[in-house]
């Protein structure tokens, strides 16, 4: 099998656009990629998405081309990469090792840390922003604005950085992090 089809293979889609960052309703509805919309009318699938205000339709490789602004077989390149699927193109087992499946599960799990600490931070910042610039300023408006760069800087790691960087980060922040 190729690159194209072992991401399609073993990525569900739904999966993979929550780890980029796109929020999801509950329905698996998000804002589409290809057109200005207000209201979320792009389904998610498992295997493919579809816009019910555009038409725009496609798969996962689809879908990681446009958010990253990248190729197809760049997009099935990265999507390999960050979740550590294997193919016989690169003449590597299709097997993953256990290392592998067990750093994955870290990464994924600082990510979604990161990731619910910056939409945290968004929801402070325009919750408890101040009426006039007289008010008082409500703690967490504050620590919106004391963290959120920094925290957004280290999610982009995980969104945009090559698996050296998000291995450096784990390391570095590993005991703080208590993986």
């Amino acid at each position: 099998m190729g690159i194209f089809a072992d991401v399609k293979m073993n990525l569900n889609l739904i999966y993979v656009v929550q780890y980029y960052g796109i929020r999801l309703t509950g329905s698996n509805f998000a804002n589409c990629l290809y057109h200005p919309d207000n209201t979320p009318s792009m389904k998610i699938y498992d295997d493919h998405f579809h816009c019910y205000g555009c038409g725009e339709h496609g798969d996962i490789i689809t879908l990681t081309g446009k958010i990253f602004s990248i190729s197809p077989y760049a997009a099935a390149q990265k999507l390999s990469q960050d979740f550590y699927i294997t193919s016989n193109e690169n003449s590597v087992s299709a097997n993953t090792n256990i290392y592998q499946k067990s750093y994955a599960e870290r990464e994924n799990k600082v990510f979604r840390m990161l990731n619910d600490y910056c939409h945290f931070l968004e929801e402070c910042r325009e919750k408890y922003k101040p009426d006039i610039p007289t008010d008082e300023l409500h703690p967490l408006f504050v620590e919106s604005l004391m963290n959120y760069e920094q925290y957004n800087y280290y999610r982009d790691i995980f969104i945009f950085g090559s698996i050296e960087e998000r291995l450096q980060f784990i390391n570095d922040f590993n005991e703080k992090l208590n993986l």
